[in-house]
């Protein structure tokens, strides 16, 4: 079991590597105003440096030039004080309108981000235990984590843009990481993932296998949350079956868990974007409802995530190779 010395705080073992890294993902979205959002801080101690911000959408814009609010930055001063000492992985506040507080260990998270017109304030809460993930050697991920986590729950609160109140509600997911994170050369892949309720959710990892409609799931890389039980996901494919443009537009994902039980998800995008939040890859970032154990129009995501010079070329390729298969 993963205790809170490993995941609420920095890995204080950490390596000289330039590229060493201190993830913490945090998903928010009002579903039935079709507007998505993220809040995300990406810590480089050994550059001092953090790559972090909010980011938020919905389909009246779909890049970070005209999205509702974009201000995610990859050159950010960390918070004031000793790294690990004065402030810790969820234990911070920036000079630049950014802060978390842990309220309760592997449970209860504050965010906080209050900047040009931007003031988001929202509470997670987990519905289940985090599912730690342990280190791949394939599909490119050997230089993304020594440790990864993903973990549903509900997110609550407000977010105020230009003096315009929304009102946060929804089942999401988080994740984390530690460890150099350098992924120049990364398999293409699909992080998908839907909570439903307090006992139902999954998520996955699909990576390119050189179909273009059928990628396998990553053995481990994923779980499934149903009943209250959680278990590994060990085998299944995310499958593309429509694709707007270069964009996936009708999303299957068939697996199966660690305990032999199956899942069979279909979904349809709500509102899309295409981003890149790494100067290295770019992500169609979308927020889907499926549709999977009796429910209908479960919130959740997919993010299909490329290296840049893979995007570029896919991009490129027009519909002969994005219907191919």
């Amino acid at each position: 079991m993963t205790t809170t010395e490993v995941a609420d705080h920095f890995n204080m073992n950490l390596t000289d590597h330039p590229y060493w890294a201190e993830s913490s993902w945090f998903h928010w979205a009002i579903p039935e105003k079709s507007i998505n959002g993220s809040f995300y801080s990406h810590v480089r101690p050994n550059m001092n440096l953090m790559m972090a911000g909010p980011y938020m959408w919905d389909p009246s814009g779909e890049y970070s030039f005209n999205c509702l609010y974009w201000d995610w930055q990859a050159m950010r001063l960390l918070p004031e004080g000793r790294y690990g000492v004065d402030y810790d992985k969820y234990d911070y506040s920036t000079p630049w309108g950014m802060s978390v507080e842990l309220l309760e260990p592997l449970k209860r998270y504050k965010l906080g981000y209050h900047r040009e017109g931007f003031d988001l304030d929202l509470e997670f809460e987990a519905t289940a235990e985090l599912h730690a993930v342990e280190r791949k050697t394939t599909h490119g991920l050997s230089n993304a984590y020594n440790f990864h986590f993903e973990q549903p729950g509900r997110i609550v609160g407000t977010v105020v843009l230009d003096g315009v109140r929304y009102d946060v509600d929804t089942y999401t997911i988080r994740d984390g990481s530690h460890g150099p994170r350098f992924l120049e050369v990364m398999t293409p892949n699909g992080y998908t993932w839907s909570t439903a309720d307090d006992k139902t959710g999954w998520h996955i990892l699909g990576a390119d296998n050189g179909d273009a409609r059928n990628w396998d799931i990553v053995s481990g890389f994923g779980y499934l949350l149903r009943d209250g039980k959680m278990a590994s996901i060990v085998n299944g494919v995310r499958r593309v079956l429509e694709r707007n443009g270069p964009r996936p537009s009708l999303v299957e994902v068939t697996a199966e868990d660690e305990l032999g039980r199956t899942l069979h998800a279909i979904g349809r995008p709500k509102v899309a974007a295409t981003f890149t939040p790494f100067p290295d890859r770019g992500t169609f970032w979308q927020q889907f409802a499926w549709d999977y154990d009796g429910f209908e129009g479960a919130v959740g995501e997919d993010q299909e995530t490329r290296s840049i010079q893979d995007l570029r070329r896919w991009n490129r390729a027009g519909p002969e190779v994005w219907n191919a298969g």
